[in-house]
C-alpha cells in the first residue's frame, strides 16, 4: 500500500478503538582506553560456550488489514504543511492621502511586517514544537501504552465490562514476535492476566508461560548472556565502569592493603569478573597477593536478572581463568551482605548493581537501612548502579504499571535494534527476564536523585570517576547503537546511560 492510501495512524487507531463502548482517554499517564580494558570476553581460554543459534521456526502474521496498516505505520513519513497558502494585510489607516509612489512603500513595508511577525510566530511555534518533540521522544508511536495505561485505570475503577473490551483490543494486537509495540502489549496483556488472577474482576484466558533464566537451558542460558552483552551496553556499560572505579580505588590504596575482596550484589552471573581479572593482571604492579569474591545471592525469582538456571555454575571457569592469569581467586556466595567477614588487610569494594531497589529492599526505609548496613562494613568505596526512573512512590496500581512500562518500552525497542533476527531465541529469553518488572508488586525505582539522596544520609560521599573510567566508558559504547549516550554530571560523580535521550539507569562512585 501506497503512502498516499495508507489512514494515518491516529484514525486507525480509532478504528480499534471503537471496539470500546465509551469515549476513554488514551492519554499516556502522566573505562578505560587500554585494550585490556576494552576487550570483549568472548567465551576464550577456560570460558569456551557454544554460540551457535538456534532460530525460531514461523512467524505470527497480522490479524487485519486495518490493524496491520497502524501497527506498521512510519510516523516520520508524514509532511506536516504549516505555512499559511495567503498573508492577509490589514487595511492602513487614512491619517492623510499619499501619493503613488508613498502607497507602494508603505503597502511594501507593511508586507515586510507581516512577514516578520509570521515568520517569528512560526519559529516560535517551530520551538515548541520541537521541544515538545525532543521531550515527548518517540511517545507517538508507542500506542501499546495508549492501550495498557488506561486499561489499567479501568482495573482500578473496578469496571469489569470496560476491562473485558480493553483485554480483547489487546489479544488482537499483541504478539510475541512482533514489533516492539506488540511485544510491549503482549507482556503488559500477560501482567494484567496476572493481577487480574487475584482479584474478583474477569480475565481472558492466559497466554503461555514466558520463557525466564531460571527455566532455561545451562547452554541457552549462557549464550544469551554472552549475546546480550555484545549487542547491549544494558549491563554492560555499568559493569566496565565498576570495574574502572575498582581500579581507581585500589590505586589510591597504600601498599600494605593490597588485598581486593569484592562483594557482588548484581546481576552479572560472572560475566562481569573476566575483564577485571585481566585488568589486574597488566597493572603495572601486578595483581594483588590476593582477590576475593563474595556474591550475595538473595536467591528471589522475582527480580529481573538475578536468577539463573540451577545447573548453572561459573565458579570453576572463574578460578580457571584466573590461574591462567596467576591470579590467587577466591569465590564465595553467602544470603545477606551483612554476614561477609572482612580482614584489616583487604580492601573491600562494594558492586551493587540494579538490586537494592528490588523486593525485600523495596520499602524506602529498608531501602536506607540495606545502605546503612553496607556502610558499616567499613567499605573503601561504593559502586552503585541502578535503573534511573522518576521519583514518584505512588502505591496506586495504574501509576506504578505505567512506570514499569515506560522501562519495559526501552528495554524492548533497544533490543529491537540489538538482535537483528525477529524471532532470536536469545532475545526471547533475555525480554521474558526483562518483564518480570511488570509481575513485580513494588515500585521499580525512585531516581537517581533519591538514592543520591539515601546515600548521603547513610553517610557516604560521592566521588568523581577518573579519566581511565570515563574514557573507558565512552570507547565501549561507540560498539553499539548510535542512539545509546552516556552524560557525566555533578562533576563526573553521575555517569548516566541513556537511549533515544530518555534515561535508562546511572553509575555512581561513593566513600
Amino acid at each position: 500500500m501506497s503512502l498516499e492510501e495508507t489512514e494515518p495512524p491516529n484514525q486507525t487507531l480509532d478504528h480499534v478503538l471503537s471496539w470500546l463502548e465509551d469515549s476513554v482517554s488514551l492519554s499516556p499517564l502522566p573505562g578505560f582506553d587500554d585494550s585490556f580494558l576494552l576487550h570483549e570476553f568472548d567465551g576464550s581460554q577456560t570460558w569456551e560456550w557454544d554460540q551457535t543459534q538456534d532460530p525460531e521456526n514461523g512467524f505470527i502474521q497480522s490479524y487485519s488489514q486495518d490493524l496491520s496498516a497502524y501497527v506498521g505505520y512510519e510516523a516520520t513519513n508524514l509532511e506536516v504543511l504549516t505555512e499559511a497558502p495567503f498573508i492577509y494585510l490589514d487595511p492602513l489607516p487614512e491619517l492623510q492621502q499619499p501619493n503613488d509612489q508613498s502607497r507602494k512603500r508603505s503597502s511594501e513595508k507593511v508586507i515586510e511586517a507581516q512577514h516578520v511577525k509570521r515568520s517569528e510566530r512560526r519559529k516560535k511555534k517551530s520551538n515548541k514544537s520541537s521541544e515538545k518533540s525532543c521531550k515527548d521522544g518517540n511517545k507517538e508511536e508507542r500506542w501499546a501504552e495508549q492501550l495498557l495505561n488506561p486499561c489499567a485505570l479501568t482495573i482500578t475503577s473496578r469496571n469489569s465490562s470496560r476491562v473485558q473490551h480493553y483485554l480483547c483490543v489487546l489479544s488482537e494486537l499483541a504478539s510475541s514476535s512482533g514489533d516492539a509495540n506488540r511485544r510491549l502489549a503482549d507482556f503488559g496483556l500477560r501482567a494484567l492476566q496476572h493481577h487480574l488472577s487475584s482479584s474478583s474482576l474477569p480475565s481472558i484466558s492466559s497466554s503461555s508461560p514466558v520463557v525466564a533464566f531460571a527455566s532455561a537451558e545451562v547452554k541457552m542460558f549462557q549464550k544469551t548472556l554472552l549475546k546480550f552483552y555484545e549487542v547491549s551496553p544494558w549491563f554492560a556499560l555499568p559493569n566496565n565502569m565498576a570495574n574502572s572505579a575498582i581500579l581507581q580505588i585500589l590505586a589510591q590504596e597504600p601498599i600494605d592493603k593490597q588485598d581486593l575482596h569484592v562483594l557482588d550484589i548484581g546481576v552479572s552471573h560472572g560475566m562481569q569478573w573476566p575483564t577485571l581479572l585481566e585488568a589486574l593482571s597488566c597493572r603495572s604492579e601486578g595483581p594483588p597477593p590476593h582477590v576475593r569474591i563474595t556474591v550475595v545471592s538473595d536467591l528471589t525469582a522475582d527480580i529481573p536478572f538475578s536468577v539463573g538456571p540451577s545447573a548453572y555454575s561459573y565458579d570453576s571457569q572463574l578460578l580457571g581463568f584466573a590461574r591462567s592469569l596467576k591470579i590467587h581467586l577466591q569465590i564465595s556466595v553467602i544470603d545477606k551482605f551483612q554476614l561477609i567477614d572482612t580482614a584489616p588487610h583487604e580492601t573491600l569494594i562494594i558492586c551493587a548493581q540494579f538490586r537494592l531497589h528490588h523486593l525485600k529492599y523495596s520499602i524506602p526505609e529498608e531501602r536506607s537501612e540495606a545502605l546503612r548496613a553496607l556502610r558499616r562494613l567499613r567499605p573503601k568505596g561504593v559502586i552503585l548502579c541502578e535503573n534511573n526512573g522518576e521519583d514518584n512512590t505512588s502505591g496506586d496500581f495504574a501509576a506504578a504499571f505505567s512506570r514499569k512500562l515506560e522501562y519495559l518500552w526501552k528495554f524492548l525497542d533497544s533490543t529491537s535494534s540489538g538482535f537483528k533476527e525477529e524471532n532470536s531465541e536469545e532475545r526471547k529469553l533475555i525480554e521474558g527476564e526483562a518483564t518480570k518488572v511488570l509481575m513485580n508488586a513494588g515500585e521499580m525505582d525512585e531516581g537517581k536523585d533519591k538514592w543520591y539522596e539515601r546515600m548521603r544520609e547513610a553517610g557516604f560521599a560521592a566521588e568523581a570517576f577518573g579519566e581511565d573510567a570515563i574514557d573507558g566508558a565512552k570507547s565501549l559504547l561507540r560498539k553499539y547503537d548510535k542512539n545509546w549516550e552516556i552524560r557525566m554530571e555533578d562533576g563526573d560523580t553521575f555517569a548516566g546511560l541513556t537511549w533515544k535521550g530518555e534515561a535508562v539507569s546511572f553509575c555512581s562512585l561513593w566513600k
